[in-house]
């Protein structure tokens, strides 16, 4: 196939790719990332066809700016990674002053050295690009969740492998002259594997993006939509994963139920109730040791799993997480007075098995009650009659 065909399928594979991800981006804006890979793609398709139809082989206005707008969309792409994986972006003004950095240069090159160091300055820019592109991807795999690494590898070989390629035709251009650009054995190697890249990133993209969404709806399912504690099936799964680990150690759970919470809805309002619901959580959460859980079971309610026997480690968890919540001074967003509350806590025996969760939490339940009898803001252990 002749390089000028596979320029052109290159190009159309951009564009398409990169309208196939902005109609996924319009679908779920929610998608961090794609909305620059999106018009990362479609500009380098279009960058592609400039070049290709307005001359490759001359140094004029177009030719400049297309090269400028190749360079742009390697910066996207790479803006649009960098977004994905939540690292900071850095300021617009520094992105843009980047951008003019690198495209004058490029247009330097060109005017001053011809269509030869016009062909090594583009390729020897985005191939850099490439490879900086390729190394931050690998050092961000180790960040993200297990489900995740799989498609960034592939990612990070795929751009690792353009950008080795691309260098090295910079390299070629460099030695050999233009005659290595778009005729020879190299060339429609080149070509037909930044076609094929093209696929395959776009599709790994989208394949990352579907697995983040996936990840989102399955957190969603096990997380109070309030709080972002667990939710009960949170629960069950927290629970379960305790007890498949060959070494679990026992578990004690920790009932903790808000005093008065209704008094607190009837008097401040609804509102000042949810921002004491988020405001517990908090506080439950910042007391908890590495292994530990909690979820909301109920309206005011809170379960605390607890890894450790009663006396040595949860009885010390709850009195914490009693006088935590004690000094808080809740402020809702409509009331400009600040309410305070306290929670009555009961603890259960020790468990060592997921079958003996249910009766713990009963056995947590009923020494609730007795606190809550015997007149609030306080802990209570089980004891067995």
């Amino acid at each position: 196939m002749d390089p000028f065909s596979v320029i052109v399928m290159l190009a159309i594979h951009l564009v398409a790719s990169g309208g196939l991800m902005f109609i996924v981006w319009r679908l779920m804006p929610d998608a961090p990332g794609l909305c620059r890979w999106a018009m990362a793609s479609t500009l380098f398709g279009l960058g592609y066809l400039a070049r290709l139809f307005f001359g490759m082989q001359t140094v004029d206005l177009i030719g400049v700016a297309s090269d400028g707008v190749m360079l742009l969309a390697v910066l996207l792409f790479s803006e649009g990674l960098r977004e994905f994986s939540g690292s900071p972006l850095a300021p617009r003004h520094q992105r843009v002053a980047l951008w003019v950095l690198v495209f004058a240069a490029q247009a330097s090159a060109s005017v001053l050295g011809g269509v030869l160091w016009r062909h090594i300055g583009i390729n020897l820019a985005t191939g850099s690009m490439y490879a900086v592109m390729t190394w931050s991807l690998v050092l961000e795999i180790r960040r993200q969740p297990l489900a995740l690494h799989a498609p960034l590898r592939l990612l990070a070989a795929m751009i690792g492998g353009l950008g080795a390629l691309t260098l090295l035709r910079a390299y070629s251009i460099a030695t050999e002259g233009m005659a290595v650009a778009f005729k020879g054995v190299f060339a429609q190697a080149f070509y037909i594997y930044a076609s094929l890249a093209a696929v395959v990133v776009a599709m790994t993209m989208l394949w990352l993006m579907f697995l983040r969404l996936n990840g989102r709806l399955a957190e969603l399912a096990t997380r109070d939509a309030l709080t972002g504690v667990y939710n009960r099936n949170g629960l069950d799964r927290a629970l379960q994963q305790h007890f498949a680990r060959r070494d679990a150690p026992p578990l004690t759970l920790v009932l903790v139920d808000i005093d008065h919470f209704k008094r607190i809805n009837d008097t401040q309002g609804h509102a000042a109730g949810d921002a004491m619901l988020k405001a517990v959580a908090t506080a439950l959460l910042a007391q908890l040791r590495a292994g530990d859980f909690v979820a909301r079971i109920g309206g005011e309610e809170f379960l605390i799993g607890c890894v450790g026997a009663p006396d040595d480690v949860a009885l010390p968890l709850a009195q914490r997480l009693r006088s935590s919540v004690g000094r808080l001074q809740v402020l809702a967003a409509d009331s400009s007075h600040p309410v305070a509350c306290t929670v009555s806590v009961g603890v259960s025996a020790g468990f060592s098995s997921y079958a003996g969760w249910e009766a713990a939490a009963l056995q947590a339940d009923q020494a609730l009650y007795e606190m809550k009898a015997s007149g609030r803001d306080g802990v209570r252990p089980f004891v067995a009659a």
